[in-house]
């Protein structure tokens, strides 16, 4: 099975700004297999949630230290939090609890 995942940055806009534009260029159906993953400043911000750090979305994470080493348990956990009926901690950052319904649509 095939899909498409497609991510941008809203860095300083907002991550409704940046879905408008994924709306208004790459119109999706309901069953289109195009998954929108927007992190507010950078997908840093997404990896040191996952790793269980509260994180605030007006800063930007993007030289975080040794960020690269928890790239793979973040995957593993956004896998694990994307599954239905998964239980996200409190702690997620917002732009992140708008991208985990975005991967459902791949079920």
């Amino acid at each position: 099975m095939t899909a498409l995942v497609v991510a941008i940055d809203a860095d300083n806009g907002t991550v409704a700004q940046r879905q408008e534009q994924f709306r208004d260029r790459t119109p999706r159906s309901g069953d289109d297999r195009i998954v929108h993953l927007i992190p507010k400043w950078s997908i840093e911000t997404w990896i040191l949630c996952f790793s269980g750090s509260v994180v605030d979305e007006d800063q930007t994470y993007r030289h975080a230290p040794k960020i690269d080493e928890q790239i793979g348990p973040a995957a593993a956990t956004y896998f694990e939090w994307s599954r239905p009926n998964a239980s996200i901690p409190g702690h997620c950052a917002l732009s992140l609890m708008t991208a985990v319904p975005e991967v459902r649509r791949l079920e």
